[in-house]
C-alpha cells in the first residue's frame, strides 16, 4: 500500500510548484490522496515565463480551483497505471455530473521544470473539493429511516446512471459508504472509478475465483468469482441492495457471526440467502421483495434495466 512520506511530496511538489498540501484524505489501493490547493505566487517568474506560452496554461491560474483532491501513485505497475487511465479517461469522457470533476491528470516521468529525472514517476490527477460527508461517517443518519435509505439509493442510482446507459456501459464496481459523498443539501456525489469497467471488455485481471478487484462486503457473486461476462450495471445493483439492507436492517446480509475471514463470507455471498427485512420486521412485503431481488444471486434475476430499478425503487417511497 502507498504511503505518504516526505520524499513522495518533494517529487509532488517538484512537478507542481504551486502546490500547498494540506493534508493526507486517504492512503488506500494503489495511491495516496492529499487535499491541497494551488498558490501562483509559488511559482517563480522564470518558471512562469517558460510556460506562458503553453496551450493549456500549465501551473498557471490554478488558483482559481481552491481546494482540490490530489491523487498520486508512486512508480505505478502497468496494471494500475491501465486502471487509473481508466478512471480519468472516463471523467473526462462521460462527465457524470455527480462525480467530482477532473482537473488535471499527467504522468509525470521527469520534473517539468528541470527536465531531470524523477526518482520514480508519477501519475497525478487532480479533482475539484466537494464540500460533502462520506456515508461511511453519516450512516447513522440513515439507519432504520426507511424514506430517507430509498432516497438515497435512488441519488446513487441516478449517479450511476450515466455510466450505465453510456454506450461503452460502464459499471462502478465498487459502491460502498465510503465512495458515496453527501452533499449538504442532500444530493450524491460517487468517488472513486479505481477498479470500473467496461462491459464486454478485456480484463485487467487473470481470470477465476479470487482474482477480481472489490470491496468483498459490497462485492456481487459474479465479481468474486470473476465472471467478467456476467458483471453489468446489475452488479452495482447487488451492492445498492446489500447496503439498503445495511442501512435498513443495521446488519450485513451476509455476515451472519463476528470475525468472518474473507473466504467465509465470500461463500456466504455466494451460497446463502440472508432472512428477509420482511423476517426481520424492519420493512414492508414490497421493500423487502425488493431488496432481495437486487440481491439475487444470478444476474438474469435482477431487475432488466437501470430504468426500471429507479422506477421499482422510486414506487416503494412511504407516502
Amino acid at each position: 500500500m502507498p504511503k505518504d512520506s516526505q520524499q513522495l511530496r518533494e517529487n509532488l511538489v517538484a512537478c507542481l510548484p504551486s502546490l500547498v498540501i494540506e493534508e493526507v484524505a486517504a492512503e488506500s489501493g494503489q495511491r495516496v490522496v492529499y487535499f491541497g490547493h494551488f498558490e501562483d505566487a509559488r511559482i517563480s517568474p522564470d518558471v512562469i515565463e517558460e510556460f506562458n506560452d503553453e496551450p493549456s496554461n500549465f501551473l498557471l491560474g490554478w488558483e482559481k480551483w481552491g481546494r482540490v483532491v490530489i491523487k498520486v501513485v508512486a512508480d505505478a505497475s502497468a496494471e494500475a497505471l491501465a486502471r487509473l487511465q481508466a478512471e480519468t479517461s472516463i471523467l473526462s469522457e462521460v462527465r457524470p455530473a455527480n462525480f467530482p470533476v477532473l482537473l488535471y491528470c499527467n504522468l509525470f516521468i521527469d520534473n517539468p521544470v528541470s527536465d531531470e529525472q524523477l526518482p520514480e514517476k508519477l501519475y497525478v490527477s487532480i479533482e475539484e473539493f466537494v464540500i460533502s460527508s462520506t456515508l461511511a461517517h453519516t450512516m447513522e443518519a440513515y439507519e432504520w429511516k426507511v424514506n430517507a435509505v430509498i432516497d438515497l439509493c435512488i441519488g446513487i442510482a441516478d449517479a450511476l446512471s450515466p455510466l450505465w446507459l453510456h454506450p461503452r456501459r460502464f459499471v462502478h464496481r465498487d459502491i460502498k459508504p465510503a465512495n458515496i459523498l453527501i452533499k449538504p443539501c442532500g444530493s450524491v456525489v460517487i468517488i472513486d472509478l479505481g477498479i470500473v469497467r467496461e462491459t464486454g471488455s478485456v480484463g485487467l485481471t487473470s481470470n477465476g475465483w479470487g482474482n477480481a478487484p472489490l470491496t468483498l462486503d459490497f462485492a456481487a457473486p459474479e465479481q468474486i468469482a470473476n465472471d467478467k461476462d456476467a458483471i453489468s450495471f446489475k452488479t452495482d445493483f447487488f451492492a445498492i441492495g446489500v447496503l439498503m439492507y445495511r442501512l435498513l436492517a443495521g446488519q450485513h446480509p451476509f455476515r451472519e457471526k463476528n470475525n468472518m475471514n474473507d473466504f467465509e463470507l465470500a461463500y456466504a455471498i455466494e451460497n446463502e440467502t440472508p432472512k428477509s427485512l420482511k423476517e426481520l420486521g424492519v420493512a414492508n412485503s414490497e421493500i423487502s421483495e425488493f431488496v432481495s431481488w437486487t440481491m439475487e444471486k444470478f444476474p438474469w434475476k435482477r431487475p432488466r434495466t437501470p430504468a426500471l430499478f429507479i422506477e421499482k425503487l422510486t414506487a416503494l417511497k412511504i407516502i
